[in-house]
């Protein structure tokens, strides 16, 4: 491997640690974020080189790069009782509520919501954001004294994976999710709140190895470029 291939590989493989790292640290950053879904991380090689020609001969890497995120989805969050009767909880992992926002519906796990006036006087059921909870039928919810009148839906799609995360807790469908399907409601909880699905031990795990990993690629960024001015100094 000459100095050029090992400063390469060195400095995606420290990339790629980066983007990882900044993937583990917005799971840190949301572990009491009600309802929050976590991403994780996974990586993949990049091409393989041949030393030499021929089938058995060794090959040498090229580093490694961020290959994607998932969301996990499943299992539900824990479940902390509020009493509040504007809140709500779901416990399928696989399910959301829906939300009108200015930016057209969107999804989320989040079912910390308040009673907001509207400029036609009444109340209605909204989000964190501001945005309108929707019931199963895709109509708002009028709140009197603290009572919704109808619950939230609960929806889901067929390809959780395609969903879309658009900041805010808020997650949109994609063609690859496809469009959202009511679901039923049973498991919706009413005076509860989902917790956050980050688990603090695994997230410290994940920032120690890919802490690790990261330190290990920059030092060989660095042995390398010394050795780059060593040799160049020889000439």
């Amino acid at each position: 491997m000459n100095l050029f291939t090992s400063l390469y590989t060195a400095s995606a493989g420290a990339i790629a640690q980066q983007q990882g790292l900044d993937v583990t640290a917005n799971n840190a950053a949301n572990v009491s974020t009600q309802g929050f879904r976590p991403d994780r991380a996974s990586f993949s090689d990049l091409v393989h080189t041949g030393v030499r020609a021929g089938e058995d001969a060794p090959k040498t890497g090229s580093g490694e790069k961020l290959a994607g995120t998932e969301t996990l989805y499943v299992p539900a969050g824990g479940l902390r009782q509020t009493g509040r009767k504007l809140d709500y909880a779901l416990t399928d992992g696989r399910q959301f509520f829906a939300v009108r926002t200015a930016d057209g519906i969107r999804y989320t796990r989040s079912g910390s919501f308040a009673a907001s006036a509207a400029t036609n006087g009444r109340f209605y059921l909204t989000d964190a954001q501001g945005g309108l909870v929707l019931d199963r039928q895709g109509r708002t919810i009028e709140v009197t004294d603290e009572h919704p009148a109808r619950a939230p839906g609960a929806f889901t799609f067929r390809n959780l994976d395609g969903l879309r995360k658009t900041g805010d807790n808020y997650f949109a469908p994609t063609a690859l999710s496809g469009a959202a399907a009511t679901a039923p409601d049973a498991g919706l909880r009413q005076g509860y709140l989902e917790d956050s699905g980050v688990d603090l031990a695994d997230v410290m795990a994940d920032l120690i190895q890919q802490e690790r990993a990261f330190q290990l690629n920059t030092r060989m960024v660095q042995m390398s470029d010394e050795v780059a001015q060593t040799v160049d100094n020889l000439r």
